[in-house]
This record gives structure tokens, sequence and C-alpha cells, in this order.
């Protein structure tokens, strides 16, 4: 028996939209890993806090339109009526096209800033790394912290 051409073209059609997405989606999640992506929307530098309050350390700022990588959110201090902050991923969310180019991660030029001395670069030794979100959109979706 012969299957109308209109069935057989809606379920190619199908069929190939189907798998233009799955595809979409594998591309998506290799850039980045398990972790969520978020963009530093503030008008200038953003501090970094130890914390999830501004009354904590500031350990180093991002600069404005810098991706970053997500690990987690929590509730904490508010800011502009956000109560919301994430925690960042250790490499700071650098991406491959910051090589090269001044580290959107900074701290003030110290290098030995807030690691007691131990010469570690300009990542705090040992600290979780908070931002508030509000000045942080996320890109993708970022799960509480456990």
């Amino acid at each position: 028996m012969l299957k109308p051409t209109r069935t057989i073209l809606a379920l190619a059609a199908g069929s190939l939209v189907l798998g233009l997405v799955g595809a979409g989606t594998a591309l998506a999640d290799g850039a980045y890993g398990r972790h969520a992506i978020g963009k530093v929307v503030s008008k200038g530098p953003l501090k970094v806090r130890s914390k999830p309050t501004t009354h904590s350390q500031a350990v180093g700022h991002l600069q404005p339109h810098h991706k970053v990588e997500i690990e987690c959110k929590k509730y904490g201090q508010s800011v502009d009526g956000n109560r919301i902050w994430y925690r960042l991923h250790k490499e700071n969310g650098k991406d491959e096209h910051d090589k090269g180019e001044k580290d959107s991660w900074q701290n003030g030029g110290n290098q030995n800033a807030d690691t007691g001395g131990r010469g570690e670069g300009d990542k705090a030794y040992g600290q979780e790394h908070w931002v508030a979100a509000r000045y942080v959109k996320n890109l993708s979706t970022v799960h509480y912290c456990r």
C-alpha cells in the first residue's frame, strides 16, 4: 500500500527539525561543560566577594560584558532588590578568546593580594568567589547551591 506524499514529507520534515534541535543542544553544552554561563551587565567593574554579602571582603573584580561560569546560586544580602548571589567556578569563566588579552579577573594589580603572600596570582587561594546576580545575566539555568 502506498502512503500519501504529504504524510511522508511531514514525517521527513519533523525528523529533520528534531535532529537539528538535538545537535544544537549538544553543541551548546560542550562549550562550558556542566556549569551555567552568565554575562556581567554592570556599567563598571563588578566586585567579586568572598561571601554572598557586600560586607564581605572584595577579592577581585570582573569587567563588563565578561562571560563567567556559575557553579550555583543562593540567597544572600539584597542588592537593588535582588537577594540572589552566584558562586563562580574556580576558573572564573575565562573564555578562549580571553587568552592573550589582559585577564578580565583583576584584584587591583597586587599579585599577592588575598593569597597570604603565596604568589598564587590574581585569584584568592582557596576562597569562594561570589557576585551579586543583580549585575550578571544568566545565559543558562543556574541551580541552587547544595
